[in-house]
């Protein structure tokens, strides 16, 4: 087996650390394949080891009869993943059920019934899609994207795509595409973004064009209809990105604002907000403004208070909806808890902990936009009830799931203050 492929499944096992920080320190010639084979044997190892009848086996109490740490040093794993990365071109891309903890299909199961739970196993086997979304740049006034544009998407360096069915300006690929060693990527015509991640920004802004596309059970078959156009001129708007991460919300916040308005984008860690800084010049856009904001500080908020037209909380959580992009989690991931900072909190009280933090910043006809990429009941429609039942003065406008079919999973709420 590569020496590679054993030192990034090595430290996996023995650091926790996520994936993707792993990966950028693989070589660029071999890091695709890395990806690929660690990929795939975390969202579906028992797929795999049948198709090369290795045994690699699950037990009710624990997935592999090995403990975790033990992985690496397991000789069926390390022959699995030997196969796989001999035969990484021509990887399986089924799996369901007997690629996930039994604990947390019961989970599914018992929240959503056995039948969607089953689908949803399914979906979040595969591989992930590449999606991207087009900066308002990237477009015509006819409307159409530019024509340097079209041509690259017509390349033979890229698979075939289409247009986002939630999102008129997401460009879906069929498989991996290489898409960040790009010029138009460099000149910030487009970002790489989920669909569904695109949506809820669009939601945060307008929530009546995104309602249709949300359901109130995890989404197990194709959307029907087609998004319309951006076309809203927005006035200029006060916005609060709560939990903006690396800021893919953020971004697309910026962009269907039509660079008009002004948005706050706040997160606990100093390296996701360099990171968005970083994409912000890409982009070329200034009416965001990106904050480190250290846990348990809210100080710097008291001077929105009762001013923001909208304040966005993606809230933290299981992550459970992004399980294609994250399948580490199913193994490495306790189901009720997180380790924010140094306290271990449940995800519930870690959630109302910052709701209860930017709540105070919406104004009277504003609007309260919770959203959290998971199917937990207690993490999402819960965590809604529980706020309205101590919050009267809001009223809930809409809410409901959008995926796991065709994007990654989410739970977004509107909650309007009332005037």
């Amino acid at each position: 087996m590569s020496g590679v492929i054993s030192e990034v499944f090595a430290e996996f096992c023995e650091s926790y650390s996520h994936l993707d920080s792993l990966l950028s320190q693989v070589p660029p010639s071999q890091k695709s394949k890395v990806a690929r084979v660690l990929g795939a044997f975390l969202r579906r190892p028992l797929t795999h080891a049948a198709h090369f009848k290795i045994n690699v086996a699950a037990t009710p109490e624990e997935f592999w009869s090995l403990g975790f740490l033990k992985l690496k040093k397991s000789k069926p794993v390390h022959e699995l993943l030997s196969k796989m990365w001999e035969h990484h071109t021509t990887l399986l891309t089924d799996g369901g059920v007997v690629d996930f903890p039994p604990a947390l299909i019961a989970r599914f199961t018992a929240e959503w019934g056995t039948e969607t739970a089953t689908q949803m196993a399914r979906l979040l086997s595969q591989d992930p899609l590449t999606t991207i979304r087009f900066h308002r740049r990237a477009f015509q006034e006819n409307g159409e994207l530019i024509p340097e544009l079209e041509a690259w998407l017509k390349s033979e360096e890229l698979p075939k795509s289409r247009v986002g069915r939630v999102s008129p300006v997401a460009r879906i690929f069929k498989g991996f595409a290489r898409v960040q060693q790009n010029d138009h990527f460099k000149a910030g015509l487009f970002e790489i973004q989920d669909e569904g991640s695109q949506a809820m920004s669009r939601y945060a802004l307008d929530p009546d064009v995104i309602l249709p596309f949300l359901s109130e059970t995890p989404q197990t078959k194709k959307i029907a209809g087609l998004a319309s156009v951006w076309n809203k001129n927005l006035p200029p708007l006060t916005v609060i990105d709560a939990c903006s991460g690396a800021g893919g919300k953020t971004l697309a916040l910026a962009d269907f604002m039509g660079g008009k308005g002004r948005i706050y984008a706040y997160d606990i860690y100093q390296s996701k907000v360099r990171s968005l800084k970083e994409r912000m010049e890409r982009a070329g856009e200034r009416n965001v403004q990106a904050v480190h904001l250290p846990a348990g500080d809210t100080a710097p908020l008291e001077k929105f208070k009762n001013t923001a037209d909208i304040v966005l909380i993606d809230a933290p959580c299981s992550g459970l909806g992004v399980l294609r992009r994250n399948p580490d989690i199913k193994w490495n991931r306790k189901p009720s808890s997180v380790k924010e900072v140094e306290a271990e909190l449940s995800i519930e009280a870690l959630q109302q902990n910052v709701i209860a933090s930017y709540v105070p910043l919406v104004k009277p006809g504003g609007r309260l936009i919770f959203g959290v990429c998971t199917y937990s009941k207690s993490e999402s429609v819960d965590q809604v009830q529980t706020f309205l039942a101590s919050h009267e003065n809001f009223q809930l406008e809409s809410s409901g799931f959008l995926g796991p079919f065709d994007t990654d999973g989410f739970y977004m709420a509107s909650l309007k203050r009332r005037e």
